[in-house]
């Protein structure tokens, strides 16, 4: 066990062989999102919900009958929407730097040196400044958006997403837990895109590329709300704890 996580079961199990079915179709899935804007990736977060869901109610994960597009569709949507409203802030930094990055280049483009000189300052100073200040804070958020997310799965009500002090207080009382999480997803994904690397730079194992890439996509998502339900419910369990603790001491 890591910080309450049984990697071998939650890494293992889109793998074995009652799932084989679901899983191609989920790679499946995946290989249109390469093609179709979107609206793929959102049915790819409607499935890691329903994983989400099986170890919330006390599950072992496993991957499910691909059987109802309508509510994976519906479950995607409201996840991304959660995704996307706690990740505002960011946006708010982000947008400015991608403007001034796009436009510099254009504006200079028939100006003297000694205006670029003197502007190209401010614009190393708004994009790297801006960039580094960035990175920190996406992080952060990389962590602490899953917490909001499993709120909204666990309900099944995008609207528990402004219940703000419900899910915080959760993930307070398992942040270790959900860092954890974070880790295992972050080095699962690193680990995954080396090994793609070297694939490509192989002539005959780059032909493969067009299947492995989509199955990463799918076991990456599938494992990202997996690691991210077992945290939310520890912290549940810690938080009741701690309440039981509480009221024993009153």
């Amino acid at each position: 066990m890591f910080f309450g996580f049984n990697l071998n079961e939650l890494l293992m199990f889109p793998f074995k062989e009652e799932n084989r079915k679901h899983l191609y179709i989920g790679i499946a899935v995946s290989l249109l999102a390469f093609i179709v804007p979107i609206a793929p990736y959102i049915v790819l977060f409607g499935y890691g919900a329903q994983i989400a869901k099986q170890i919330l109610n006390n599950e072992s994960p496993h991957l499910v009958a691909w059987d109802d597009w309508g509510k994976l569709f519906k479950d995607g949507l409201k996840v991304f929407g959660a995704r996307f409203i706690i990740g505002i802030p960011i946006l708010i930094f982000v947008i400015p730097i991608v403007i001034v990055s796009f436009i510099f280049p254009f504006m200079f483009e028939n100006a003297n040196p000694n205006e670029v000189e003197r502007f190209l300052p401010i614009y190393f100073l708004i994009v790297f400044g801006g960039t580094c200040f960035i990175i920190p804070i996406s992080l952060v958020m990389a962590v602490i958006i899953p917490a909001a997310e499993m709120k909204v799965i666990e309900t099944d009500d995008f609207y528990a997403l402004f219940r703000f002090k419900e899910w915080w207080q959760i993930f307070r009382a398992n942040l270790g837990g959900f860092i954890a999480a974070f880790g295992i997803y972050y080095l699962l994904s690193f680990l995954l895109a080396f090994a793609i690397q070297i694939i490509f730079a192989t002539i005959i194992l780059s032909c493969l590329l067009i299947v492995l890439m989509p199955a990463i996509t799918f076991y990456i998502t599938v494992i990202m709300y997996a690691t991210a339900a077992v945290a939310y419910k520890d912290g549940k369990a810690k938080l009741a704890q701690t309440s039981e603790s509480s009221n024993a001491s009153a």
